[in-house]
């Protein structure tokens, strides 16, 4: 557990240079690729709302086949939010032992990936070791979007994606218009009045933004039965992750915005040819390399498993999302993105500062469930802390609704997606909760 936590802080601060400038420094080298490349889905021969399309990108054929091939039904959609985004989801309706267009689903659950994450996270794990299998098996009609600029979701109806206006984007707008675009597509293809919501890192700052927005939340809360957070974010200033620390102190994220480089960790393709190759070859280097982003160690994971992963992971993001986590990190703060510029602000916000996103005035669902790993560097427990007691002062006129905290002490960030025992300590409990018990019970 603390080796995992200490590996990459304990790093000599040059060497944690290193490794920050080389994330930049593959961002600087891709630039002219991400401006001129074409990209899987290229603009302007772009997708129908709703249309199962792309099936003939490999990166979404590999998705699809590695569903398939444990026995489950697996569909490809996509959907347009508000402002133009084409967003990729990828769907189980059921599971193995259920024939196809079968009366009797439980549901609709929606799994929503973190930072640099994608809906691959979701299904990476042996069938028995992974949440989505698990709920298809137990009635549920799961989806796993994929948000914003990440591999899956690379393109627009209004803009280039090879554009800097493409790249113009944080979890601000993953919050507005993301989150409310899935709903109205999932819950409109299901024909369900609900969904059940489970968000990992960053999928779980989504939701704290959507539900802190009072204009979104009334579209969301209604049509929310549960809300599970794993590895809850929302404050981040006592995140152990150094890397996270040396990006906010050397501002590369703001110094690649203003050198016009919009997408951050561009060249995956070649980072998930040699990270699984790494895995393979040498664990302990693989090992250091998630310590190194994530904070984490091999120590619970499965090495075929966290190989197969990185083959899609990292899957990319913009450097405004970067720079807005710095914003984060420096200051403390949850609110929207700084632009640092008091008129700027104002051109964006009407107030010369970003508003903040109060989570004390927040609004949940009648079930909101966290869970939150005592190793975690990025969620980290006194972030987390913090967090239950905005919670807290949130629900004091409707305690029924403050979230039930499980502490699952050995887990680092990755764990709660990548765990070969996550059913124990996670997944159970999440099935159990969502066919009718109480959050805590046995």
């Amino acid at each position: 557990g603390s080796d995992c936590v200490k590996r990459f802080s304990t790093m000599a601060p040059h060497a944690r240079l290193v490794v920050a400038v080389a994330l930049a420094a593959l961002a600087i080298g891709c630039v002219g690729a991400v401006r001129t490349a074409p990209h899987r889905r290229s603009h302007p021969h772009l997708p129908d709302a709703g249309a199962v399309s792309g099936e003939n990108d490999p990166k979404v054929q590999y998705h699809l086949n590695y569903i398939k091939d444990f026995g489950y039904p697996a569909e490809y959609h996509t959907t347009v939010t508000e402002d133009g985004y084409v967003l990729a989801l990828f769907r189980i309706p059921h599971g193995r032992a259920t024939k196809a267009g079968a009366d009797g689903s439980k549901g609709t659950v929606v799994c929503q990936h973190g930072l640099l994450g994608s809906s691959f996270g979701w299904v990476v794990n042996l069938p028995y070791q992974s949440l989505a299998y698990m709920l298809a098996d137990a009635g549920y009609d799961v989806w796993m979007p994929n948000s914003r600029g990440n591999t899956f979701s690379r393109n627009s109806t209004v803009v280039d994606p090879t554009s800097a206006a493409f790249w113009d984007f944080s979890w601000d707008e993953q919050s507005r218009y993301d989150i409310p675009a899935v709903y109205d597509y999932v819950l409109q293809v299901t024909g369900d009045a609900s969904l059940a919501y489970v968000g990992h890192s960053q999928g779980t700052t989504q939701m704290f933004g959507a539900l802190s927005t009072p204009e979104i939340a009334k579209l969301i809360v209604p049509r929310t039965s549960h809300y599970f957070a794993l590895a809850p974010v929302a404050y981040v200033n006592n995140v152990e992750s150094r890397l996270l620390h040396d990006l906010a102190k050397l501002d590369i994220g703001e110094i690649l915005l203003r050198l016009g480089v919009k997408e951050w960790i561009p060249d995956e393709d070649i980072l998930n040819y040699i990270d699984p190759e790494l895995c393979r070859i040498a664990p302990p280097i693989c090992s250091s390399l998630l310590a190194a982003v994530a904070g984490c160690s091999l120590k619970l994971k499965n090495v075929t498993a966290v190989s197969n992963y990185l083959r899609i992971e990292p899957a990319g993001t913009s450097v405004k999302n970067i720079v807005h986590w710095s914003q984060e990190v420096k200051r403390d703060v949850f609110q929207m993105f700084d632009y640092e510029d008091p008129q700027k602000n104002i051109d964006h916000y009407k107030r010369p500062t970003p508003p903040p996103y109060d989570l004390s005035k927040i609004q949940l669902p009648n079930s909101t469930v966290f869970f939150a790993g005592g190793w975690d560097v990025l969620a980290d427990p006194t972030d987390v802390n913090h967090l239950i007691l905005l919670m807290q002062e949130a629900t004091k006129n409707d305690p029924k609704k403050f979230p039930f905290t499980y502490k699952v002490n050995p887990y680092d960030h990755l764990d709660f997606i990548l765990a070969t025992n996550a059913f124990d300590y996670v997944y159970d409990p999440i099935l159990k909760i969502l066919a009718g018990g109480s959050p805590g019970e046995e």
